[in-house]
């Protein structure tokens, strides 16, 4: 219990270190936090190494030892219970989309250009089916806005991302109750959606001309837990200025001792603790009996 509340301070933590200054760094080091977040509760189950003090739990006969914990668990899955049915009517929602949408392309074999009506901007989603929603209005825009569209979705592809957001939704349901998990998921997709920006802009699209696209497919829309819009007015303002501002070294050195922080921050808390010994505590009554007791009753008269 004490590792499911300590490992995510120490992981946020180290995620607000590293983008103290600039948050698009390093999703490397959000994704680990996101990934160990989720494994916590298989480690936890993983045999214990003895190195802290034992601890020693004093339960009265005939009393259920440390009830409220079963409490604390029954009420954790429960929550986590509810994270799984939004995930499951997530995925539901995803293949709602699929079913009603028009495949009009195929990119590189892989990537199918779907039209989904009601859809504000384009939207990539999928692990194993990777697709691109757009609306259908998409080939009135113009060329070069669309080249833009398909080189940031497309890097979310490449990178991943679809699968990243499940990630972070899967850990989020294991810890529904730490608000620190849910800030590392949203940083977590936040810094996704700045390193597409960044391909693009890398590609010669100026930044400005960018942004501009960005603030007109700006949408609010609810999305499936794989899907991520090219750009969300909760995030706009972070991003735009992101890309108006000059970009900075991703500090290799810091992200890796912060990495191995994190890392051993997990292993650690998951496998050290204590060898609890439990005793019964002893019955006064029985107590006073037997010492009060004749030894040699047969002598009695």
């Amino acid at each position: 219990m004490k590792a499911m509340i300590l490992f995510p301070l120490l992981a946020a933590l180290a995620v607000w270190w590293m983008g103290r200054r600039d948050t698009s760094r390093d999703p490397r080091l959000t994704g680990l936090a996101i990934a160990l977040l989720a494994l916590l509760p298989v480690l936890l189950l993983l045999p214990k190494i003895p190195l802290l003090p034992p601890a020693i739990v004093e339960t009265g006969p005939g009393e259920p030892p440390a009830g409220w914990v079963h409490g604390v668990l029954a009420v954790w899955l429960a929550g986590c219970g509810i994270g799984w049915i939004r995930l499951g009517l997530s995925a539901l929602g995803l293949a709602r989309w699929r079913r009603q949408s028009i495949l009009v392309d195929r990119i590189a074999g892989t990537v199918e250009i779907r039209e989904l009506a009601g859809l504000r901007g384009p939207v990539a989603a999928g692990v194993f089916r990777k697709m691109i929603f757009v609306p259908p209005g998409w080939h009135a825009w113009g060329e070069e806005t669309r080249d833009a569209v398909l080189l940031h979705e497309l890097a979310h592809h490449r990178r991943r991302d679809p699968l990243t957001r499940w990630l972070a939704a899967f850990a989020c349901t294991f810890h529904w109750f730490n608000p620190l998990a849910h800030w590392m998921r949203r940083r977590l997709i936040l810094q996704c959606e700045q390193a597409c920006d960044e391909k693009v802009v890398a590609t010669g699209v100026r930044a400005d001309e960018y942004a501009e696209i960005l603030c007109r497919f700006a949408s609010h829309r609810p999305l499936p837990v794989a899907g991520l819009a090219m750009a969300e007015k909760s995030s706009l303002e972070t991003r735009v200025r992101h890309l108006m501002a000059p970009s900075r070294s991703k500090g290799f050195s810091i992200l890796a001792v912060l990495a191995g922080f994190v890392l051993w921050g997990a292993l650690l808390l998951a496998l050290l603790g204590p060898k609890t010994e439990t005793g019964v505590q002893p019955d006064v009554e029985e107590i006073n009996l037997r010492l009060s007791a004749d030894p040699f009753p047969a002598d009695q008269p």
